[in-house]
């Protein structure tokens, strides 16, 4: 079986969907050959044989920026894949087009018009486009594979057919052994509540409530240690944020440590004492499933695929979206309760099984199975 990935980002560049497209073309590479057409990436080889995988990197430009396409690099870069994408279905007489997300799924409906091949998606943000395109994209797709309920909703309500929802997975074996302290010495941490979050740093994300709740929190801190909040990652709106950490005078509370290899957020994450997602929507939220497998309890918006993961209350702490006053609320009494910690943390810990890549791969391997037939 050959399976044609024709995507815009692939490994190194971070992303949840990156992630999950990477692990189920490593992941599977062994029952079936792995081709991905993607573009560009400074530093990285045009061909590569990666983990089983082969990686065609085409475009005009490269990506230099891991966590941020601009709007001119993936117009420039999509009839690269294009082209690329069909040489190779020709070439390698390619079975089934994974399509990951809406341009790579437009890209496989017009290989799949063109090549007679099947294409099926994977959708893992929500998105509110219900417009003809969408639906067309969709509809066609023999299979569409969403992160959550929230999506595959979405979905039915464009009317596709053949919805499965698979959320996406994690390796717990990489958050074994971790050394809570050496990760907080490497921080700089010492008595302080240290308050993380994991994101792009996007409008979608809602990282200004979050440093709202900083601000908040500063006035009236919970115990004698005010809270430290720690940011990683890039985007479009860093510099904006920062701008409001410094008008609303918590600079010196706000972190900003910019985007961190996928592979060292484990490490990071378990110098944590709260992980906060503060997202106005979200499709699923890989970032809160890492949190809770390094141990740290989490608070995140009652939004989206957020609500597949946590169980308020139980798993984790819900609040509403745009609020930071019910943010600043939540964490300090997470920062004043102990008991409330252990209790999350423990509770999170047990549903963590149900997101292990074994139990992704079979499911995705199945679709596949079923098309080729």
């Amino acid at each position: 079986m050959k399976i044609l990935m024709p995507v815009l980002h692939y490994y190194p560049v971070i992303g949840g969907l990156e992630t999950w497209t990477q692990n189920i073309a490593e992941g599977l590479s062994n029952k079936a050959e792995f081709f991905v057409v993607t573009g560009k990436v400074s530093g990285q080889p045009r061909e590569e044989l990666r983990n089983g995988v082969r990686i065609i990197r085409t475009s005009s430009y490269s990506l230099k920026n891991l966590s941020y396409s601009s709007p001119f690099y993936i117009l420039t870069t999509l009839p690269f894949i294009f082209f690329a994408s069909l040489f190779l279905i020709k070439k390698e007489k390619i079975q089934i087009l994974h399509c990951q997300g809406f341009l790579s799924s437009f890209l496989g409906c017009l290989l799949s018009k063109i090549a007679n091949i099947h294409y099926i998606i994977t959708v893992q943000r929500l998105e509110e486009n219900k417009g003809f395109l969408r639906k067309l994209v969709y509809r066609n797709a023999m299979v569409c594979i969403a992160a959550s309920h929230a999506i595959k909703e979405y979905f039915e309500e464009l009317g596709c057919k053949d919805v499965e929802v698979i959320p996406n997975g994690i390796d717990l074996a990489r958050f074994k052994n971790l050394d809570r302290q050496r990760s907080r010495n490497k921080l700089g941490l010492k008595d302080e509540f240290a308050v993380m979050t994991v994101a792009r740093l996007e409008k979608i994300k809602g990282l200004e409530y979050l440093i709202g709740a900083a601000k908040i929190i500063s006035k009236n801190p919970p115990n004698q240690h005010k809270p430290v909040f720690i940011i990683i990652g890039d985007g479009s709106e860093r510099k904006n944020l920062e701008g409001l950490a410094e008008k609303l005078g918590v600079e010196d509370r706000v972190k900003f440590l910019g985007p961190i290899a996928n592979e060292r957020i484990p490490e990071y994450l378990a110098g944590a004492d709260c992980f906060v997602l503060p997202s106005l929507k979200e499709g699923f939220g890989i970032a809160i499933l890492e949190a809770m497998a390094a141990g740290v309890p989490v608070v995140a918006t009652n939004v989206g695929g957020i609500k597949d993961i946590i169980e308020g209350g139980k798993t984790g702490i819900l609040v509403e979206p745009e609020n930071s006053e019910a943010l600043a609320k939540v964490i300090s009494k997470t920062c004043s309760s102990g008991e409330l910690i252990g209790q999350l943390v423990n509770n999170a810990m047990g549903e963590l099984t149900h997101y292990s890549w074994n139990n992704v791969l079979e499911k995705v391997y199945k679709i596949y199975q079923k098309i080729s037939q």
